[in-house]
C-alpha cells in the first residue's frame, strides 16, 4: 500500500542514510548526541507532551531514536519508534530499549490502530512527503488520535531567512510550510488549537548560553527586517526548523 515506493529514489537513499549521509565521517551516536537532543526537545514541547505516562505514543519517522529516548527517561510505557531505515532502526532499538521499534512506512501502522493514540508525533518527517501525499497521510494520522489526541510536529521553516539550509540539505524533501501554511493544512485535516514555537537554542552550558543570548538580541531584527519588507511581523517564528501542534477534537 505505501505510496512512497511510488518516488523510488527514496529506498534508495535511506538503506544508507545513516552512514551514507548523516554520519559521513564513519563517527557514532553517544549518549551525550542523544541527552542534548533530549534536554532541547524538552525545552521546545513543555506543556505539550501528556502527563499520563501510560498513554499510547507513535513517533512516526522515528530515526535513530532521539525522541523515544526522551521518552523513555520520562517514564513513558507505551511507545512505538517507526521508520523507513534499517540503519536508523538499529540505532533507535539500541538506545530506546523500553520502546516497540518497527522498520516499515507508518502509514501502515496508522492503518492498523484507528483511534489508539493519545500523541503522534513527526520529526523531521512531513517534508519528506509530496503534496499529493500530504493529506492522505494527516487523514490517516487523525484516524489513529483519539479524540483529544495530540499531533506535534517538527519540519523545517519556509519563514526563516536561512530556510534553503535545512530544506534542501536533504534530497528527500519535497515540501516546506511556515507556520501559518501548516495551521491551514492541519485545519483542513480536522486538528484544532494549533500552537507553533521556535527550534530556538537554549541554555545547557557556557557556550549555549552566549548563544541563547545572541540570538535574543538578533531575533528583533528579523522582526524589524519583516516588517519593513512587507509590513508585517509574520509569525514571529525565524528559525529554520520549527515545532507546532494541534488537537483532534473531542
Amino acid at each position: 500500500m505505501s505510496e512512497l515506493q511510488t518516488r523510488q529514489y527514496r529506498q534508495r537513499i535511506y538503506e544508507k542514510y545513516v552512514s551514507g549521509m548523516l554520519r559521513t565521517k564513519g563517527t557514532g551516536y553517544t549518549q551525550q548526541d542523544y541527552q542534548k537532543w533530549a534536554d532541547a526537545a524538552k525545552a521546545r514541547l513543555h506543556s505539550w507532551l501528556p502527563e499520563d505516562r501510560n498513554i499510547p505514543v507513535l513517533d512516526m519517522g522515528c530515526g535513530s531514536g532521539q525522541f523515544l529516548y526522551l521518552l523513555d527517561q520520562l517514564g513513558y510505557t507505551d511507545h512505538i519508534g517507526v521508520d523507513l531505515s534499517g540503519e536508523q532502526v538499529a540505532l533507535a532499538e539500541n538506545w530506546c530499549p523500553r520502546a516497540k521499534i518497527i522498520q516499515g512506512d507508518a502509514r501502515e501502522v496508522l492503518v492498523a490502530n484507528p483511534a489508539r493514540f493519545g500523541l503522534i508525533t513527526g520529526f523531521d518527517i512531513i517534508e519528506h512527503l509530496g503534496k499529493d501525499e500530504i493529506l492522505p497521510f494527516l487523514d490517516l494520522v487523525v484516524n489513529a488520535l483519539r479524540p483529544g489526541g495530540r499531533l506535534i510536529l517538527q519540519t523545517p521553516n519556509a519563514e526563516s531567512p536561512w530556510f534553503g539550509a535545512v530544506a534542501y540539505g536533504d534530497y528527500t524533501h519535497e515540501w516546506f510550510f511556515t507556520p501559518s501554511s501548516l495551521k491551514h493544512i492541519l485545519w483542513l485535516s480536522g486538528l484544532i488549537e494549533f500552537q507553533a514555537r521556535a527550534s530556538a537554542p537554549h541554555v545547557h552550558s557556557i557556550k549555549s548560553l552566549g548563544r541563547v543570548g545572541l540570538w535574543q538580541m538578533l531575533n528583533p531584527f528579523l522582526m524589524l527586517w519583516n516588517l519593513a519588507e512587507t509590513g508585517s511581523v509574520g509569525s514571529g517564528i525565524y528559525t529554520r526548523v520549527f515545532v507546532a501542534t494541534a488537537i483532534k477534537s473531542e
